[in-house]
C-alpha cells in the first residue's frame, strides 16, 4: 500500500518504521525539519518538510496514488483538516486521525461531521487498556481476544509458583486441562521463544494465551492468587481518569472508586458527571490526601495525570503506604525500563497503545485485533483465515 503519514513524532516515526518493514511505501510529512531529518537518517521512507494541510504538499506526497492517510500531528484540528483535504482534493480511500479532544468524540459529531474513517482517541484506548488489566490481577498485561473466549496475559514467575524450575513439557503434563500456550519469555531484559525443554525460572516474564475459563487456574500455576480489586484510587481527573472511572462504574458495580484531582473546577465537573465515584480535590503527593483516601487498604492505585513525575512519585508513596498494586502512566517511554526496579508494578505507555490501535486499522484482510507486546517486542494478531491465505489447510 501507498501510505502517507502526517506527523513525525514518536507515534508517526514508529508507525513508519513498522510499515516500511512490512514493505509498504511510506511518505512522512512534518513541519519540523529536525524530526524529518531523524526519519530520513533512520528509515527508508520519502520524507517531506511542510504543512500536510496544504494541497500542494499532499500532491508532492503523491496523494492521488495514496491508499491511506494517517494524521497523527499534535493538533486535533489539523488532523481533521488533513483528512478533509485528503477526501475532497485527492479522494484517498482510507483516512485515520488521532483526536484527543473529547468534544469531537461525541456520537453526534463522530457520525455526521468530517470524512474520517477511523478516529483514534488515545485517552479512550488507555482507559480501556487499564480496565482490562483490572480483570486480571497479578498480570502486568492483559488483552481479550476472540470475543473474550481467550486472553493474552503477561505474567511474572514469582517465588511461590508451582511451575517454577520445571520444563514446559513437564508443566503441560501436570496441567493437562489448561488450554494455554506460552508465546515468549523475557529473562534479564532478553527475550526468546520457548520450546518443550525450556525451564521457567523465578523472575521470568511470560506472555501466554489461555482460554478465558482457565485464567484463574493459570494464574495460580504462576503463583498469582490475587483477587480483583474492590477498592480503587485514581489520581488525575483528565480524560483518561474520567473515562476509566466511567468504565469501572459500568463494569464493576461492587467496586469503590475514589478519584483525586488537583484542579478545583475540574473536581466539581467530575463530581457532577460521575455517579458512584468519590471525587477528592487535592494533591496526591500530600500525605494528608493519601490518608484521607485510606491508601493503605487500596487494591489498585492508578496514577494517570499528564505529569510523569507526579505519576511516579504518587505511585511510590502509595506503595510505601501499603497499596497492593500500582499502575502508572508514563509518557516518556525511556523511563519505563528503569521503573520496574523501584517498585512500580505496571507501567502504561499511551503512545504504544495508540500505535497498536492504529496498526490494527492499517492491516488489510480480516484482522480482528492486533496488540503490541512488550516495548515493541512483537505483535499478537487475531485474524480470520481466508480461502486465499497461505495459512489455509
Amino acid at each position: 500500500m501507498n501510505i502517507i503519514i502526517c506527523g513525525a513524532g514518536r507515534v508517526g516515526f514508529t508507525i513508519s518504521k513498522l510499515l516500511t518493514e512490512q514493505n509498504h511505501s511510506v511518505t512522512v510529512i512534518d513541519q519540523s525539519s529536525e524530526d524529518i531529518q531523524k526519519i530520513t537518517e533512520s528509515l527508508d521512507v520519502k520524507a517531506i518538510v511542510g504543512k500536510a494541510t496544504y494541497p500542494s504538499i499532499l500532491e508532492k506526497a503523491n496523494g492521488t496514488d495514496a491508499d491511506m492517510i494517517i494524521a497523527v500531528t499534535r493538533n486535533d484540528e489539523i488532523n481533521m483538516l488533513i483528512c478533509q483535504i485528503a477526501y475532497t482534493a485527492f479522494n484517498i480511500p482510507k483516512k485515520i486521525a488521532r483526536i484527543r479532544q473529547q468534544d469531537y468524540l461525541k456520537e453526534n459529531w463522530k457520525n455526521n461531521s468530517l470524512p474520517i474513517d477511523t478516529i483514534i482517541s488515545p485517552e479512550f484506548e488507555v482507559a480501556n487498556a487499564i480496565s482490562r488489566r483490572l480483570h486480571a490481577p497479578g498480570a502486568f498485561d492483559m488483552v481479550e481476544l476472540s470475543d473474550d473466549r481467550i486472553r493474552l496475559i503477561g505474567l511474572k514467575c514469582v517465588d511461590n509458583a508451582p511451575i517454577l524450575n520445571k520444563q514446559i513439557k513437564t508443566i503441560a503434563s501436570e496441567y493437562p486441562k489448561l488450554l494455554s500456550n506460552i508465546l515468549v519469555i523475557i529473562r534479564n531484559d532478553e527475550y526468546f521463544i520457548p520450546n518443550s525443554k525450556t525451564t521457567l525460572l523465578e523472575g521470568d516474564q511470560v506472555y501466554i494465551v489461555v482460554e478465558s475459563s482457565h485464567v484463574t487456574n493459570t494464574m495460580k500455576a504462576f503463583g498469582h492468587y490475587e483477587k480483583e480489586s474492590t477498592n480503587i484510587i485514581i489520581v488525575g481527573g483528565g480524560n483518561i481518569g474520567f473515562n476509566l472511572a466511567k468504565n469501572i462504574e459500568n463494569e464493576h458495580n461492587s467496586v469503590r472508586v475514589k478519584l483525586i484531582e488537583l484542579d478545583q473546577n475540574r473536581s466539581k465537573w467530575l463530581a457532577s458527571n460521575l455517579e458512584n465515584t468519590t471525587v477528592i480535590n487535592g494533591d496526591a503527593l500530600e500525605n494528608e490526601i493519601l490518608e484521607e483516601v485510606n491508601v493503605s487498604s487500596t487494591g489498585s492505585f492508578i496514577s494517570v495525570t499528564d505529569d510523569d513525575e507526579v505519576n511516579v512519585l504518587s505511585s511510590l508513596l502509595a506503595k510505601r503506604s501499603g497499596a497492593n498494586e500500582c499502575i502508572t502512566l508514563i509518557n516518556n517511554s525511556s523511563y519505563i525500563s528503569l521503573l520496574k526496579n523501584i517498585g512500580i508494578d505496571i507501567t502504561i505507555d499511551p503512545k504504544a497503545i495508540t500505535i497498536s490501535t492504529i496498526l490494527q486499522k492499517v492491516r488489510k484482510g480480516k484482522i480482528r485485533s492486533l496488540y503490541t507486546i512488550g516495548e515493541g517486542l512483537g505483535e499478537v494478531i487475531e485474524a480470520v483465515i481466508l480461502e486465499s491465505s497461505a495459512f489455509a489447510n
